[in-house]
């Protein structure tokens, strides 16, 4: 948090602008509040059948396994993640206000570009421990322990936080000038780095880290 904090008190030196402007569905202003519906119901859905998975497993003794450890783990993120982006969007629909701080859109993009990160590497985690009891049975129940479960969600965590700030710290230093629009109804890192007027390669670097993630998260599991 207190990293968070400060990283925030540098942003300040590095743009002129206080807020963007999130376009949302800049054709269909007149449906608001049937958007607002639909989109609540698609937002409450998975935010109620992932909070299931969580708490069946934790209750369910028989369930308190490595595999629905992970998966819970990953309905979490799932959940933390929906629950990053649909609520900004719901405000937008229901109040059609459509401005966000550049404080918080930096730390929406922060979150999603993070749980993404950890997301993906936890997939590939989920492959591991699948290789590992179906090839390694004998030895899976010393190697999969409770410990070890908590230590690779934690280390997938801290890696897509420690791959994530740096990039979110380069971005909070940019410059932007004047009335700035994003495309979208959330806040994206590549939209960011797109509207600043600095002379700066993120867009290249950006994309080699979402690479690197994807590619080291697909080559384990191909592998696994």
């Amino acid at each position: 948090m207190l990293l968070w904090k400060e990283m925030l008190m540098e942003m300040r030196n590095g743009t002129a602008v206080q807020e963007f402007t999130l376009e949302g569905f800049p054709g269909a202003q007149h449906l608001g509040k049937i958007l607002f519906l639909v989109h609540l119901l698609a937002y409450l859905a998975p935010i109620a059948g992932n909070t299931l998975i969580v708490t069946i497993t934790c209750a369910d003794s028989r369930l308190q396994t490595t595999v629905y450890f992970f998966l819970s783990m990953f309905s979490f993120f799932e959940c933390c993640f929906t629950s990053t982006v649909i609520p900004e969007l719901l405000v937008i629909l229901l109040s059609g206000k459509q401005t966000i701080s550049f404080a918080s859109c930096l730390t929406q993009a922060f979150v999603l570009v993070f749980l993404g990160a950890a997301g993906f590497l936890l997939i590939a985690v989920l492959s591991l421990d699948q290789y590992l009891a179906i090839y390694k049975l004998l030895y899976y129940t010393t190697i999969m322990t409770l410990s070890t479960c908590c230590l690779l969600v934690t280390t997938c965590c801290a890696l897509g936080f420690t791959v994530m700030s740096g990039l979110v710290v380069k971005v909070s230093q940019l410059s932007f000038c004047g009335p700035q629009v994003i495309p979208y109804f959330f806040c994206d890192l590549g939209p960011l780095i797109h509207l600043s007027s600095s002379d700066t390669k993120l867009e290249m670097y950006a994309f080699i880290l979402a690479l690197w993630v994807l590619l080291t998260s697909l080559i384990i599991t191909i592998i696994a």
